[in-house]
């Protein structure tokens, strides 16, 4: 298995308001560090190409783009925390705006479509380690530690190229509200995610079962929310029926929105899945045999996104 690791070390935002205070923000370089290290140890890992710009713009509009720069160039004074959300174009407070935000999102971006470019060439599983995440993000608004949506880019940036159907599997403990929305109205991406269920957990806004898709896309987008503090025995039905679903569609490529913080050990999620179970994950999506492309989402304990990595790439070496 190749994969494609960018961290950008030098974005390293420092603040974020929650329940009304303001707290570190866990959304770090080093909660991937021993994740790194266990890659390049047992995968082949392959460097990163610049793209244009115009790839991005398959999902988010120019104006978004350019507004996102502006803000970091205007935070080069300090760390700014959105305040006025229809101006600032970013959902929650808690997602920051540092002098280095926007070039770690173009540089995630940059490693998204290399793992997207290695996986049409090889037809391979490709892992993409790299942050800041991008799930929670829209056409439109950043949010939840998000500005462009990785997934959402790579599986628009396929499908110009190969013209046949893609599905996303978001496995991170929060819906991805964004993706959801980006292909909302979308037949040829399917979306399906389990996470937390909305009436508890962030981004609370969607994640509902009633929501599945609209118009030509109706039928397409399925949402599996669950209640906090579920094992394995829970998870494994759940996981079966979204593989099910996916395997009915007949995907030709499968992107995985890969949050670690669905662990049982992760401050930021509530489910309790030890490291065996993202070994079982590592078994379920293997046996599927479709290219699977994974984009790092959510995981923010260093312990715990190395025991996850771990268990669940071993499925994938000296493939």
């Amino acid at each position: 298995m190749k994969f494609v690791s960018q961290l950008n070390e030098f974005y390293v935002p420092t603040l974020e308001i929650d329940h009304g205070k303001i707290v570190k923000n866990p959304e770090i370089p080093s909660r991937f560090e021993k994740v790194i290290e266990y890659m390049e140890t047992n995968h082949e890992k392959i460097s990163i190409k610049d793209y244009p710009l115009n790839y991005i713009y398959f999902v988010h509009p120019k104006w978004y783009v350019e507004h996102l720069k502006k803000l970091s160039e205007k935070a080069k004074d300090g760390e700014y925390l959105p305040e006025v959300f229809l101006k600032d174009r970013i959902l929650d407070s808690g997602t920051p705006i540092t002098f280095s935000t926007f070039d770690a999102a173009i540089n995630a971006f940059y490693a998204t479509l290399t793992g997207a470019d290695e996986l049409l060439k090889n037809k391979e599983h490709v892992y993409v380690l790299t942050r800041p995440p991008g799930h929670h993000a829209t056409s439109n608004l950043a949010g939840g530690y998000c500005y462009f949506n990785n997934a959402a880019i790579a599986a628009k940036y396929i499908f110009s190229i190969i013209k046949e159907r893609i599905c996303i599997l978001d496995l991170d403990f929060h819906h991805g509200n964004g993706t959801q929305s980006i292909f909302y109205e979308d037949p040829n991406i399917i979306y399906v995610s389990i996470h937390g269920s909305p009436e508890l957990y962030f981004p609370w806004i969607s994640g509902f079962e009633d929501e599945i898709g609209t118009g030509k896309a109706s039928g397409t987008n399925f949402n599996f929310p669950l209640k906090g503090n579920i094992t394995w025995k829970e998870y494994e039905p759940t996981l079966d029926k979204a593989l099910e679903i996916i395997s009915k569609f007949l995907p030709s490529v499968l992107i995985v929105s890969l949050g670690y913080d669905i662990h049982s050990d992760d401050h930021m999620g509530y489910f309790n899945l030890d490291g065996n179970a993202f070994k079982k994950i590592g078994e379920k999506l293997i046996a599927i045999n479709i290219p699977i492309l994974f984009v790092q989402e959510g995981g923010y304990n260093k312990e715990a996104n190395f025991e996850a990595a771990n268990n669940l790439f071993k499925n994938f070496e000296r493939r």
